[in-house]
């Protein structure tokens, strides 16, 4: 076979793949965003257990190797008619409640906690069965029968300041329970028919879809503090009871540790905007917010540093596992290097690569095996290498899509909302750099099997020009 044959059967898937694999490299079309799977209000088929909620979704408009833009958009989703949007305990909390123990002398709750101290669920022995709720699932109340002698009585008196309710079976405080977001009554009679202005003179908010006012004191409407299960009390609102702290977007109000908190709450990024001066990052991914049509908050990332980046605690508040988030996120990051580095290494060996075949070019006669013996290794190693680096990228995006509907490392609001909308799971997509690289790495691929095809021939191929050499030698 003539060495320009052979040349130009190298050259050519080379050349090729490090063409398309440099355009994948320096480009942001790794991932498109589809406009259609953004749920649209016409398309709610709502049944009687789901209803339409107002919410802030991320839609990536761009990623690439080196950073990623994302664009958030307020837009109604279908959302659990049960789900509470109202801020669970803390950690701090959660962890005192797990691990408490009632004395002998207390009575447990068995659900829920204590009404009057929200952060226990121990009461004691002598609140039980005396005609008084006290625990929040009322069980300190329930199963009386013979276990109180004041419950063997038809007839009973409340004590000072309590009236009977409506079953009479229990008691409650009129002036201060009625209408407060808790119900003190077993028949629940003490949070009946309320109203806007019950609660209000209670100083309580009232949540209309519950028709009950939210248990929180001094909750008021538009204050940035979610009271109501459904979230209807921050909902639709022009006017953020004129503090100038509270941030008001996408007629939502936020309290103002919402802002630079490093979660984005408004779709024009107005609650990160210039935080410079108001927090120090030491995150890897540098942020920068784009302007244009359609704005978007662009994170890049740092290949050249091995470690993860620091994650914030305010970051972190909202997960019931922050341990499990911080894994996770350091896991993102270590797969983003091997993706970056084995796209690196595909570029540097294909390089090589087309570098031993010019070699061949100006050597042949004197080491005509030896540079394609270097073009398959180098050949050989960026194929594995851009292999590498592809199926980190499809794992870990696929591996991404997963991750928002598992308990332990998302927002428990994230995992309802998509399991209600699965158009949602759907709004990324590998796109054209992705593309390109796959073409790369089956260039790369030809390239190889050509080498070996090659150097199978090249035997045969000196034989022949050595009897071409003896068959035109001079006769003596």
């Amino acid at each position: 076979m003539n060495h320009c044959v052979r040349l130009l059967l190298l050259f050519t898937p080379s050349l090729a793949a490090l063409g398309l694999l440099g355009i994948a490299f320096a480009t942001n079309w790794w991932t498109i965003a589809l406009e259609k799977n953004i749920p649209k209000d016409s398309s709610f088929n709502s049944p009687s257990d789901d209803r339409t909620q107002s919410i802030l979704i991320r839609v990536p408009v761009s990623r690439g190797l080196f950073s990623e833009c994302s664009a958030y958009r307020n837009v109604k989703v279908l959302v659990s008619d049960t789900f509470d949007f109202r801020p669970n305990f803390t950690l701090i909390e959660i962890d005192k409640l797990e691990q408490e123990n009632c004395t002998t002398e207390q009575f447990q709750c068995v659900t829920g906690v204590a009404i009057a101290r929200p952060v226990t669920r121990c009461i004691d022995n002598q609140r039980r069965c005396n005609r008084i709720v006290d625990c929040e699932d009322k069980s300190d109340e329930t199963n009386c029968s013979g276990t109180n002698a004041v419950h063997d009585h038809e007839f009973f008196q409340c004590p000072t300041g309590y009236m009977k309710c409506q079953d009479k079976k229990s008691c409650y405080r009129p002036n201060e329970q009625t209408c407060d977001g808790v119900s003190n009554c077993i028949d629940d009679s003490d949070e009946m028919n309320c109203n806007a202005e019950k609660c209000q003179q209670n100083k309580h908010v009232f949540c209309p879809r519950d028709g009950k006012c939210a248990r929180r004191d001094n909750s008021k409407r538009c204050d940035g503090i979610v009271d109501c299960a459904d979230h209807s009390d921050e909902d639709n609102c022009q006017r953020c009871n004129g503090d100038l702290s509270i941030i008001s977007c996408d007629s939502k109000c936020f309290r103002s540790d919402y802002r630079c908190d490093d979660i984005v709450h408004c779709s024009n990024f107005q609650d990160e905007l210039g935080c410079d001066d108001y927090t120090t990052s030491t995150s890897a991914r540098h942020k920068k917010f784009l302007h244009s049509d359609l704005s978007c908050m662009e994170q890049r990332f740092n290949p050249f540093r091995i470690h993860p980046p620091t994650i914030s605690n305010a970051s972190l508040k909202s997960y019931s596992e922050p341990q499990q988030r911080v894994e996770y996120l350091n896991t993102v990051f270590y797969l983003q290097l091997v993706v970056f580095y084995g796209i690196v290494g595909g570029l540097i060996f294909l390089l090589l690569a087309v570098v031993s075949l010019f070699f061949f070019g100006c050597c042949r006669r004197h080491c005509i095996g030896v540079p394609f013996f270097f073009y398959g290794l180098w050949m050989f190693l960026a194929w594995v290498l851009i292999m590498i680096g592809l199926g980190t990228f499809a794992a870990m995006w696929f591996w991404q899509k997963q991750t928002v509907l598992d308990a332990g490392k998302s927002l428990p609001s994230e995992i309802m909302i998509h399991e209600r909308n699965p158009t949602l799971r759907h709004i990324e997509f590998f796109g054209l750099s992705f593309w390109l690289a796959c073409g790369a790495a089956l260039s790369t691929f030809i390239g190889l099997l050509l080498s070996c095809c090659v150097c199978c021939t090249l035997g045969s191929s000196r034989a022949d020009d050595k009897e071409y050499e003896i068959m035109h030698m001079h006769a003596y």
